[in-house]
């Protein structure tokens, strides 16, 4: 049986970075993030680790869809499918939608269809917050697997200033901190306060054990 892996965490946690490394196996995803001192060579070789190990356990990504602005670089179809919110309601209307939530005044939501149509074909991961994730694991049971990814406030802070996040967004996502609350419920907990291919490697450990089973 195929699994869905579903990543969830507070903002700036590295929720779809991750997701996007996982499913496109693109190392350019990653280059803010390499560091170009003597650092950037071992991290090199554990990117290239995971990435031996991503051809064994290829991911299909599920494309969520949101009422929200697309950031700098998202593209609607392939970070999420953009709705304005009258379009999105509507879609909320029709049934579109196998669950949805709103946050920050923007909805985000997952359509059954495409969850149907990835798990068919092969593993797949999404990126949820808490309410989403707990309605697939009940929905989906032991095909879910969850993993949590930790971050500091403070880290986070730094994360959302370095990507330019407006200062009201900033102080909306931290403030709004429910999503901390899944931490204790998740399958899996990685701290992502660390360099990303420590987060990786720890988390293809976990995706090779689970598939195993």
């Amino acid at each position: 049986m195929n699994k869905l892996f579903v990543l969830v965490g507070p903002s700036a946690a590295g929720k779809t970075l991750i997701s996007n490394f996982l499913v496109y196996k693109d190392m350019s995803i990653l280059k803010n993030l390499i560091n170009e001192d003597n650092d950037k060579l071992p991290m090199l070789e554990n990117l290239n680790l995971v990435i031996s190990d991503l051809e064994k356990y290829p991911f299909n990504k599920i494309i969520t869809s949101t009422s929200r602005n697309p950031r700098e670089n998202e593209a609607h179809g392939i970070d999420y499918y953009f709705y304005n919110k009258y379009d999105f309601e509507a879609k909320i209307a029709k049934g579109d939608f196998l669950e949805y939530v709103e946050n920050f005044d923007n909805y985000y939501g997952t359509c059954l269809e495409s969850i149907k149509s990835s798990l068919s074909t092969g593993n797949s991961i999404i990126v949820l917050d808490d309410k989403g994730a707990t309605k697939m694991k009940e929905m989906l049971e032991s095909q879910v697997v969850t993993i949590y990814l930790d971050v500091p406030v403070d880290i986070m802070e730094k994360r959302m200033n370095f990507r330019n996040d407006d200062a009201l967004s900033m102080k909306t996502r931290t403030t709004n901190l429910h999503i901390m609350n899944y931490k204790d419920k998740s399958d899996f907990i990685i701290n992502t306060n660390k360099r990303i291919d420590f987060v990786l490697l720890e988390l293809i450990e976990i995706i090779k054990n689970t598939i195993a089973r």
